[in-house]
C-alpha cells in the first residue's frame, strides 16, 4: 500500500490507518466483541500494507489497547501505534470522563499505554482532547520530555482549533493532527486542514465514514443504539438527506466496481492535505472491505460529481 510521509517526522505511513474504538467493546456503545476476531482484523490490516493503527486509553478502558499489544506480538516492526493521553478513567458509572493534560498526568498515562501494549516506544502520542484547565507549556514540556527519552517518536494533537494548534506549536514540534472529516462533515477543509499543510503536520482525519452512513449499508428503517441513537445525522430530518447523498455515490462507485464506502475512503485521500484517514473496523472482513479503497484513481468528473453531491446535501462545501 501506498505510503505518505507523517509531517515533519521521519515516520512514512500507509494511505489508509485502522482504529480501534470499537475494538474497546460494550462500554463504548459498540455491543460485545469478540477479541479474537479484532487481533484477526489488526492482523488482517497489516498483511494488507496498513501499517498506522490507532487506539487510545479510553477505548473499554485500556481494553483496546491491551488487544493491540496482544495482537503485534512478533509483529511490531511492521506497525506505527498513534495511541493518545488527556482523558481519565471515571472512577465509577456514576461519573464522566475527565480532560488532564498536566505534565504528571501526561507522562504517567504514557508508561500505562507502553505497559498495556508490552512496547518501549509509542510511534505517534497524540493528545486526545484540550484541556482549558492545563496550560498548553505544561502539557508541551511533558511530550518533549517523553520524545527526549525516546518514549515517543511524534507528537499529535486530536481535536484542537487552529488557534489550539498554534499555541502548540510555541513550545515544540507537532506531527500529526487528528480531525472529524467527512464527505458529510467536510468543515476541516476550511480551516484546519490548510493550516497543517501551512505548518507541514500530516492530517489523520477520524470518521471518515460517518459512523457508517457513508459505507451504503444503511437504510431509513434502520434502528440504531449507542451513540448513533442520539446523532442528529443518524436522525430525520437530516437521515434521509444523507441517504439521498448515498444514493448518488452509490452510481459513481458503480461505475468502478466499488462500494460507497471505498468510494468515500479513496475520495478522502485524495482531498489536498490528508495524510491518512482513519477507518473503524473490528472484524477482518471490515478491514478486507475498507482496503479495497486503496489503489485506484477517481477522474476528474468523478471528483466533480461528488463536490456536486456535497453542496446538495446542505452540509457540503
Amino acid at each position: 500500500m501506498e505510503k505518505k510521509k507523517l509531517g515533519q517526522s521521519d515516520l512514512k505511513v500507509s494511505v489508509l490507518a485502522l482504529g480501534t474504538w470499537a475494538m474497546g467493546g460494550a462500554q463504548e456503545s459498540w455491543g460485545s466483541v469478540d477479541d479474537r476476531e479484532s487481533i484477526a482484523a489488526i492482523h488482517q490490516a497489516l498483511d494488507s500494507g496498513i501499517n498506522l493503527i490507532d487506539t487510545a486509553p479510553i477505548y473499554g478502558l485500556g481494553h483496546s489497547e491491551e488487544i493491540l499489544g496482544k495482537a503485534i506480538q512478533g509483529r511490531r516492526h511492521e506497525v506505527l501505534i498513534a495511541t493518545k493521553c488527556g482523558i481519565l478513567f471515571p472512577r465509577s458509572t456514576a461519573e464522566q470522563p475527565k480532560r488532564c493534560l498536566t505534565r504528571e498526568s501526561v507522562l504517567l498515562e504514557c508508561e500505562q499505554s507502553l505497559r498495556r501494549m508490552r512496547i518501549e516506544v509509542i510511534d505517534i502520542y497524540q493528545c486526545h482532547w484540550p484541556d482549558p484547565a492545563t496550560p498548553i507549556r505544561e502539557t508541551m514540556s511533558a511530550l518533549n520530555t517523553l520524545r527526549e527519552q525516546g518514549k515517543i517518536r511524534a507528537v499529535g494533537l486530536s481535536n484542537f482549533s487552529c488557534e489550539e494548534i498554534a499555541a502548540a506549536l510555541e513550545f515544540g514540534p507537532i506531527h500529526a493532527l487528528q480531525s472529524p472529516f467527512s464527505l458529510l462533515q467536510p468543515r476541516a477543509s476550511e480551516d484546519l486542514i490548510p493550516f497543517c499543510m501551512e505548518h507541514n503536520i500530516a492530517v489523520l482525519p477520524y470518521s471518515p465514514l460517518a459512523k457508517g452512513l457513508l459505507t451504503g449499508t444503511v437504510s431509513a428503517t434502520d434502528r440504531f443504539a449507542g451513540i448513533r441513537a442520539r446523532d442528529p445525522d443518524f436522525l430525520p430530518p437530516r437521515l434521509s438527506r444523507h441517504l439521498q447523498t448515498v444514493d448518488g455515490l452509490r452510481e459513481i462507485a458503480a461505475r468502478h466496481a466499488k462500494t460507497v464506502g471505498q468510494l468515500v475512503l479513496n475520495w478522502t485521500t485524495t482531498v489536498p492535505g490528508v495524510t491518512s484517514p482513519i477507518f473503524g473496523a473490528r472484524r477482518p472482513s471490515q478491514v478486507i472491505e475498507n482496503v479495497g479503497a486503496a489503489g485506484w484513481r477517481l477522474s476528474e468528473d468523478d471528483q466533480a460529481e461528488i463536490g456536486r453531491l456535497m453542496r446538495g446535501s446542505g452540509d457540503g462545501l
